[in-house]
């Protein structure tokens, strides 16, 4: 995996939690417009660590993409509500498929409910197939409550030349975490 590949994955998961639209105390669930707000957040932060620019809903209505300052593609991003599982309402890995070349990494967040998670990572890698170019697959695991999502592990998975591995994984909600100074008591 490239270094660049490695620090995106770095910046974002630990911005994950950085201005979180949510809390414990006063609000423990979010609308989808609040987690596509937050995403391109964490999107442009770390992009801008990077020292790169980050344009959104760019050229082919990629949701964000990230670019040097050559103007040059470092990264295409597709993030998406609906579970990977649902091929025929989602289509942003087709997208990012199609672009795959003119970019140094593509990446994918998408929502898995915990009853399909095995399903939704073989339907991402299945469509990512064994390209070359790196996949960054960044999936929120979920249990449902009624008709809500309740937030359960973030996990990243790396997905390039036929093979698809996890390497982070993390509590989605800030105050989970053990530990750390958003950690609920």
């Amino acid at each position: 995996m490239r270094r660049i590949t490695r620090d995106f994955i770095t910046l974002f998961n630990v911005l994950w939690y950085r201005d979180f639209p949510l809390t414990k105390q006063h609000k423990e669930t979010g609308s989808r417009a609040e987690w596509t707000t937050h995403i391109g957040i964490c999107a442009r932060s770390a992009a801008d660590l990077m020292g790169y620019f980050t344009y959104f809903e760019h050229g082919n209505r990629t949701d964000a993409v990230i670019k040097d300052n050559r103007e040059e593609v470092v990264a295409n991003l597709e993030w998406e509500w609906k579970e990977p599982r649902y091929v025929d309402k989602v289509n942003e890995i087709q997208q990012l498929h199609k672009v795959k070349d003119k970019c140094k990494f593509s990446v994918f967040v998408s929502y898995s409910d915990n009853r399909h998670y095995e399903e939704n990572i073989d339907c991402v890698f299945n469509q990512w197939g064994i390209a070359s170019e790196p996949l960054v697959l960044i999936i929120i695991r979920f249990n449902r409550a009624g008709g809500r999502r309740l937030f359960d592990l973030m996990e990243t998975h790396h997905i390039q030349n036929g093979s698809c591995r996890k390497v982070r994984s993390q509590p989605a909600l800030p105050w989970e975490t053990k530990g750390k100074r958003w950690e609920s008591k």
